[in-house]
This record gives structure tokens, C-alpha cells and sequence, in this order.
């Protein structure tokens, strides 16, 4: 875990913090792959986190959102525009001609009934509020604290260039968005 804040730490994931889940407080803000469950646990060490909320329902950011629930009793929480995905587990794989069935089996994960929709304007603890940031997907949010200009923004921005691995900020590919 890493501490990039007041009540903010990262929890990278993955290699290369593709995937990062954070903890903002007492609040675990996504939770990547089913894969990552045990990185997770580990990263988040003594951390008990009571609520779970996404950025956005896809696998890499709700992969383990059910399985929070079941096993460690949190509330989970999604933009409201995201419900319908996360109930599913099937997020909208985007406009692509070739490689649609291949892309809708990646995307896929357990799904849940939310316990709570977010809006832009809720506060989700320690300072950040929601802001609706649709495009990669049509209920995307973000958590933005004024105090100190933290942002989470989900996949609004890549950490990485997805063909290459360089670091450096990017859009999503269309593919996924």
C-alpha cells in the first residue's frame, strides 16, 4: 500500500500498476480482477475497510465486488448509470467489428444488485465528492477532494500505453470504451 494522501493509499494490483484499487478512509475504491483477490487482501494488510465503491462496472475494477460482499460484508456502491452492468456482470463491450465475443468474455464478472447508486455531488468519505465522468463507460465516476486536488478518475486516463507498456497518461482504447 501506498500513501499518496491524507486517508488515500494505493494499492497497486497488478504489474506496472496497471490495475490499482485505493483506500480513501474506510472506503476501498475498486477492487480489479477476481484474479487479484488475494493481492488485494494482502495489500490492504490490517485495513477493514466497511464500504466498497467503483469507479466503474468493469472486471478489472468490480472483479471482486461480489465476493467483497459475500465474504467481507461490505456495502457496495456504483455510478448510477452503471447499475444495469454491475447487476449483469456484462459491461457493453463498445463498437468494435472484430473480436466482439472474445472482448464480451474478458469483460465479464460476477454480478451484484448495488447497495447504492452514486450521483455527482455524494460524498464518499474523507473529503471526496462524485463527479459524473461518462465516456468509458455510461455511468463512470470519479472522486475529487478540493482540499488538497486528489483525484481518483478510474480509466478516464491510462497510467500506460497498452501496446507498448510505456508509462505516460492516455485515453482508453476505443475498443474498451
Amino acid at each position: 500500500m501506498k500513501h499518496l494522501a491524507r486517508d488515500l493509499y494505493q494499492l497497486p494490483l497488478a504489474p506496472r500498476e496497471a490495475v490499482n484499487a485505493y483506500l480513501v478512509g474506510d472506503v476501498l475504491v475498486d477492487c480489479g480482477y477476481p484474479m487479484n483477490w488475494k493481492r488485494l487482501h494482502s495489500e490492504l494488510g490490517g485495513s477493514r475497510p466497511k464500504a466498497h465503491a467503483l469507479t466503474h462496472a468493469h472486471a478489472d475494477h468490480a472483479g471482486n465486488s461480489k465476493r467483497l460482499r459475500e465474504e467481507d460484508g461490505l456495502e457496495v456502491w456504483v455510478g448510477e448509470r452503471d447499475r444495469d452492468c454491475l447487476v449483469s456482470g456484462q459491461p457493453e463491450p463498445g463498437a468494435i467489428p472484430v473480436g466482439r465475443d472474445i472482448l464480451s468474455r474478458y469483460m465479464r464478472f460476477p454480478g451484484l444488485e448495488p447497495d447504492r447508486l452514486l450521483k455527482a455531488g455524494d460524498e464518499i468519505g474523507s473529503g471526496f465528492v462524485v463527479i459524473d465522468t461518462p465516456g468509458h463507460s455510461p455511468g463512470h465516476v470519479s472522486f475529487w477532494r478540493e482540499e488538497d486536488r486528489s483525484l481518483i478518475c478510474g480509466d478516464v486516463f491510462f497510467n500506460m500505453n497498452m501496446l507498448t507498456t510505456a508509462p505516460g497518461l492516455h485515453q482508453p482504447p476505443g475498443v474498451f470504451t
